[in-house]
């Protein structure tokens, strides 16, 4: 019945008589609509037995369809010359169509009851098909305006590509405004650690690096610390008796926790809010808590700059630097697959994966020395996930607030930590001196860093459904963390919308300035991909990793198809997040990081 309003008002349109007897013979039909609906919902809400009304989704499907209807009128008559009768017919058919379906709860993407408001005065968590019918609402809005008015498309896509590429630009060269940024003194001289604490590790499936990790962990300079291996006997007892081999060589040192059994979910964050339960029924003392992941690489004296700055700051949160290693091409610098062909494999892995890895180290190298110390000073901080500590005032009041440490159901437990600690004015210390930074190892394989992304992707996406953001204290905040945590909104837009503004400039005769302001988001990307050059050179020196020509190579041609990874990433996370999918995608390691100097010692712990 709807399909024959449509195809009448549209026949109508078409044979030229005004929109008003247009919307008269819609009317008509729109009333019988709307009587049948009445009738329907009637009855299954006799048949359901619901006793809660069903009437305001009713009202709420019809003004959604109406107001539909009343746009195809407003819009046919201006698309039908630009694109067709016979195409604006469908696409404003589609249009209607799902407007009309995301209008009612029942028949949206899935049926589950609208949660509760918090008792504790935070915000209500946002319902995921609303975000997602906005975003998809503006795409419906952009591709309208691109096929009425191509200037106008290309001036407000420009504006926005500006926009996007050059804060990114801005906020990468942040430790390089001022000159005080890059003292080598600016954060003082240790002296002798006073603080206990002690040092969590999630594991999983880590076998490959347990060993190396857990030794190394297990001799910092630092007197009173406790490392703490959470393993899962009955999953993994590989990586079990790593851990607990490293409890019985260092018995003073390392504390095997074992995983809380009667969950069946599996991830990091219920691995820690475990861990701080054992600490108190132990009745260990500590005055911190760091968290590290399995492949971590921590410096011996890292402790002892974390606890100093716990003492001379009084902040409630000491980030330190972390640094992927594995960026050059170099197979030496990767572990040897076992096989005959194992050096053949190594060869491979290292030059077909070289574009996207370089790409990856350099945006850990700019977002731990530049960005987030940005983040740190405007009082905004997502954190990073691991070689981060807290103190415990800090980890009582998350306590109070949540009744738990560490969110259980976030996919990005350290952002929405992170947020929370601006909300709650805790101050946050960012410590990035080259020497004392955590080594890490990329993904092995491009499919594992997408799906690494996707899984950080959306748990940014649940914090900014949470609207905890909005509690911060000033508009400016409020802005940044909307900006910092919707970015992946914009980069999966900006990604899928560069090669259309650029053909449209190049295809389209549009004024010159219109034509001029279209390329300037493409100089901004040359200018960033420069940028990147630089600081892969300056990696290099830093780590003392030969760079070669063919890694400068990979990086000026991969740079496009990174952020197309990246975009393909931010879609693949809404899906998930509108369908409530939040299942741990766990990341592989394999030990990259560690050289070939390191397999004997991997041989031994594996």
């Amino acid at each position: 019945m709807g399909v024959a309003g449509h195809e009448l008002l549209v026949a109508l349109l078409a044979w030229g008589l005004i929109p008003a007897v247009a919307n008269t013979v819609q009317a008509v039909i729109t009333l019988q609509l709307n009587f049948a609906g009445n009738a329907l919902l009637t009855w299954r809400n006799r048949v359901t037995g619901s006793e809660r009304p069903l009437r305001s989704r009713w009202l709420r499907f019809q003004v959604a369809r109406l107001s539909s209807l009343l746009l195809s009128v407003a819009a046919f008559p201006v698309l039908a010359p630009v694109i067709g009768t016979s195409p604006a017919y469908w696409l404003l058919l589609a249009a209607g169509a799902v407007v009309n379906f995301c209008s009612d709860r029942y028949w949206s993407f899935r049926h589950e009851p609208r949660p509760a408001a918090p008792t504790d005065g935070r915000p209500r968590p946002a319902d995921p098909r609303r975000l997602v019918i906005a975003l998809a609402l503006v795409a419906a809005g952009g591709l309208t305006l691109a096929l009425v008015e191509l200037d106008v498309f290309l001036v407000v896509i420009s504006v926005f590509m500006i926009a996007v590429a050059s804060t990114t630009l801005l906020f990468q060269l942040y430790k390089w405004w001022r000159p005080e940024h890059n003292d080598p003194h600016r954060y003082g001289t240790p002296g002798p650690p006073q603080l206990p604490g002690a040092i969590l590790v999630p594991m999983r499936d880590e076998v490959a690096v347990a060993g190396p990790t857990l030794r190394r962990l297990a001799h910092l300079d630092h007197p009173r610390y406790w490392v703490v291996p959470i393993v899962d006997h009955d999953d993994d007892m590989a990586t079990a008796r790593i851990a607990h081999a490293a409890a019985r060589r260092d018995p003073e040192r390392v504390l095997v926790c074992p995983y809380p059994e009667e969950t069946p979910v599996h991830n990091k964050p219920i691995g820690l809010n475990r861990a701080i339960t054992m600490l108190h029924d132990l009745d260990i003392p500590y005055e911190w808590v760091g968290v590290a992941d399995a492949e971590d690489l921590f410096h011996p004296e890292l402790l002892r700059m974390v606890d100093h700055r716990f003492r001379t700051t009084g902040a409630g949160i000491v980030q330190c630097g972390v640094q992927l290693m594995n960026a050059t091409t170099d197979p030496n610098a990767l572990p040897l697959p076992p096989g005959p062909l194992g050096r053949t494999r190594r060869w491979w892995r290292a030059h077909a994966s070289g574009w996207w890895r370089a790409a990856n180290v350099l945006e850990y190298f700019k977002w731990f020395q530049s960005r987030l110390k940005l983040q740190a000073a405007a009082g905004v901080m997502p954190l990073g996930g691991n070689t981060v500590f807290f103190r415990r005032e800090f980890l009582a009041a998350l306590h109070d607030r949540y009744g738990e440490y560490w969110d259980e159901r976030c996919l990005t437990e350290d952002c929405k930590i992170g947020i929370t600690a601006s909300v709650l004015g805790y101050e946050v210390d960012v410590v990035y001196v080259d020497e004392l930074v955590t080594r890490e190892e990329t993904p092995a394989d491009l499919r594992g860093f997408l799906r690494q992304r996707v899984r950080w992707m959306q748990g940014f996406v649940q914090v900014f459904a949470e609207w905890e953001w909005t509690q911060l204290p000033t508009l400016g905040k409020r802005v940044l963390a909307l900006y910092v945590l919707g970015f992946q909104f914009l980069q999966a837009f900006a990604g899928l919308l560069t090669p259309v503004a650029l053909a449209l400039a190049l295809a389209h005769k549009a004024p010159v300035a219109i034509t001029l302001l279209a390329t300037v988001p493409l100089g901004i990307s040359f200018l960033t991909v420069l940028l990147d050059l630089l600081m892969l050179n300056q990696f290099g020196r830093t780590f003392g990793t030969r760079v070669r020509l063919r890694d400068y190579a990979g990086l000026v041609l991969g740079a496009y198809p990174f952020q197309l990874v990246l975009s393909a990433a931010a879609v693949w996370a809404m899906a998930r997040f509108a369908r409530g999918r939040g299942d741990w995608m766990k990341t592989a390691h394999h030990g990259s990081h560690l050289g070939p100097v390191a397999e004997p010692e991997l041989a031994r712990a594996a």
